[in-house]
């Protein structure tokens, strides 16, 4: 069955991923916006990850996150 390039889902060999579902990766166990809101903070207030994040292109509000981001983020924070 062919995927919907609509709407990804993050898997390894995906082009983008979705912001809102690499959230619920870190916060399963939350609402969607709690997920967001929770995982944005992550994000601003981890030492050193935003920076990393924008010398490659990320910026606020992003909803897309490249391949390369998500392998930052990782490093980071763990994979999911």
């Amino acid at each position: 069955m062919p995927q919907n390039t609509r709407n990804p889902t993050i898997k390894r060999g995906h082009k983008f991923y979705q912001f809102g579902r690499l959230a619920l990766r870190y916060y399963p166990d939350r609402g969607y916006k709690r997920a967001l809101s929770l995982f944005r903070d992550e994000l601003r207030n981890t030492h050193g990850l935003m920076d990393a994040l924008k010398r490659v292109g990320y910026h606020d509000h992003q909803r897309m996150m490249t391949p390369r981001q998500v392998r930052i983020i990782e490093r980071y924070l763990g994979e999911m």
